[in-house]
């Protein structure tokens, strides 16, 4: 069906009319099937959605009722959950990209639920709202404990109804997102509503939650959402209402979020599922002092694999509940998809402390709690030790008539990521042979890096061996060239002091086993930020002395990476054979 409707879309017919039509028209077609077969098609207690007959193939509409046969052998929850992936996989890629729409799967709705029960949600008193509520991901396996709860099945039918009627609601800003939700909750709720000869009416606001926040007043038990995520502008009056958690760019789940703070009873509970993004980073400093203050992580489940979860989203996603300000320590699960559901391994436990706007560390696994466990004892950072960081300051494409093939007047070795390797700095390239050296011009001298540095990947992923990736520019290169230019896919730690240490002992230890290990504790993003690089707690300046007499002294390298990766494992708490262990599961 998917394949006849994407047909459809191209043909010539179909390159005519709006591809969000196209989508809605299709999977309305779904639902109305999936209906009637669970109904015998009696009692339609919600109105069609109207699909001009131009959106429909002649193929589709029996195509549609062998998708709701099928669907119809399903539960509620996981029927609504395939024909909204349905609905975001038809839309228009800009549509919905802009809208970050993703259903959440019912493994892990159904966690998320799992999770703020354990917090202290009681379904027979709870009352809910999801402010981004899609095809009804979350309320519809809401509805179903709560019309399920043990303390209220014995109830008459029309109590129930309005027992759910008073304590949950949603708000959708896509129409007929809204529109299928109303209808998976009917399509729960049919056995109930037959019995009490009236439909469900449970409030479904078609709307923009964040333009809704400024007038709502409204408190409830439980705020919870998969909202959606991505870079938004704000209008002024939105920015001057979110001002408390905003630093820099708005991003819709924090926005979200605060949303939720000002949304939950002030003993209630948030339930999101979010990037990880939000744990470090400078954009997120100002909602993570919020959240530190008004309702600190209670749990987080890291999503560990996104294969057979959510395939199409590139960023690390994580369960997070947020409660009262009552919990010393968060407690970290990582899930996995198994062929017989979720795979739930505990990783340890964290505590949100720090300074103002700094990052949280999450481990990922008991190894990874142990060294926090240190780290959070270590008090020096880069400043420490006499570097300061920054993002290469050249973006290559405002400058493209700048870039050179051979060195002329005035041009400099332009670093590009590709020169950035453990422990060995490379100035031959192969993607960027056509552009090796900058021509700088009058009044760019910003752009130069005159003293010794480190260079550090600035974009790595979670899946690679390691997400610190760093090497000293050596000296004898800046003398000879004079200088270098740094492309802003490579972070420059600069010497400020004149005490600073040895710069390659410092970038071997960044490039430790261990050092990586307590990094992925801080960022669950593609980008190593200057902020997280600021914030990593590292060995005291005695080991990293120790460190550059072993680089200037052994002459295997084999020995001096071995050497360098016992002293530094010894500094935060864990063995080498520990560190071998990661270091060959990283490799597998």
């Amino acid at each position: 069906m998917l394949e006849v409707a994407f047909d459809w879309r191209q043909s010539s017919a179909g390159r005519d009319l709006p591809a969000k039509k196209i989508a809605e028209a299709s999977c309305s077609l779904v639902v109305n099937a999936l209906w009637n077969r669970r109904t015998d098609g009696e009692r339609r207690w919600f109105q069609p959605w109207r699909a001009h007959a131009s959106t429909v193939p002649l193929q589709l509409p029996r195509l549609a009722k062998q998708a709701g046969a099928a669907l119809a052998e399903l539960s509620v929850i996981d029927a609504s959950f395939l024909t909204g992936t349905l609905y975001t996989a038809l839309l228009p890629p800009g549509l919905r990209a802009a809208r970050g729409a993703h259903y959440t799967p019912p493994l892990l709705a159904e966690r998320l639920l799992n999770l703020a029960s354990t917090a202290g949600a009681d379904w027979s008193t709870v009352t809910a709202i999801d402010p981004a509520c899609g095809g009804g991901a979350f309320l519809v396996p809401l509805a179903n404990r709560i019309l399920h709860d043990h303390r209220w099945r014995r109830r008459p039918p029309h109590e129930r109804l309005e027992d759910l009627e008073k304590r949950l609601c949603g708000i959708e800003i896509d129409r007929f997102a809204a529109w299928m939700s109303r209808v998976f909750l009917q399509l729960l709720a049919y056995p109930i509503t037959v019995e009490a000869d009236r439909p469900l009416r449970l409030p479904i606001r078609e709307g923009d939650s964040l333009r809704l926040a400024v007038e709502e007043r409204k408190q409830f038990d439980l705020v919870i959402a998969n909202p959606p995520f991505g870079r938004v502008s704000l209008r002024p009056e939105q920015r001057r209402f979110f001002s408390r958690s905003l630093y820099g760019h708005a991003n819709l789940y924090g926005l979200f979020l605060d949303l939720a703070l000002r949304w939950r009873k002030p003993d209630g509970l948030i339930a999101f599922i979010t990037p990880t993004s939000f744990l470090g980073g400078q954009y997120f400093s100002r909602l993570r002092d919020l959240l530190r203050r008004d309702a600190p992580p209670l749990t987080i489940d890291v999503v560990e694999t996104r294969t057979g979860i959510f395939d199409d989203v590139q960023q690390e996603t994580c369960l997070t509940v947020f409660g009262p300000n009552k919990t010393k320590s968060t407690t970290v699960h990582l899930l996995s998809a198994t062929d017989d559901g979720l795979r739930i391994e505990r990783a340890g436990a964290f505590t949100v402390y720090g300074s103002k706007g700094s990052p949280w560390f999450l481990p990922r696994s008991q190894v990874q709690a142990r060294i926090l466990e240190k780290a959070a004892t270590m008090k020096t950072r880069l400043h420490h030790l006499g570097y300061k960081c920054s993002t290469g300051p050249l973006v290559w494409n405002r400058h493209k008539d700048q870039l050179r093939k051979r060195v002329d007047k005035r041009t400099f070795p332009l670093i590009w990521a590709e020169a950035v390797r453990p422990n060995a700095f490379r100035f031959r390239y192969r993607s960027r042979s056509a552009t090796p050296f900058f021509a700088i011009r009058e009044g760019q001298d910003h752009l130069l890096c005159l003293d010794p540095c480190i260079l550090i990947q600035r974009t790595t992923a979670k899946e690679q061996q390691r997400r610190l990736v760093a090497c000293a520019v050596p000296e004898s290169f800046l003398t000879h060239w004079r200088g270098i230019v740094v492309e802003n896919h490579v972070n420059v730690a600069r010497a400020v002091s004149p005490q600073a240490v040895d710069a390659a002992a410092v970038a071997a230890v960044l490039n430790t086993v261990v050092v990586d290990q307590a990094f992925r504790c801080l960022s669950g993003s593609v980008a190593v930020s200057v902020t997280e690089l600021h914030a990593l707690p590292l060995p005291s300046r005695d080991v990293f002395d120790r460190v550059a007499d072993v680089l200037a002294k052994t002459t295997s390298r084999k020995v001096r990476l071995l050497t360098v990766e016992n002293l530094v494992a010894r500094a935060y708490g864990v063995s080498l054979e520990e560190v071998e262990a990661i270091n060959e599961a990283s490799l597998a």
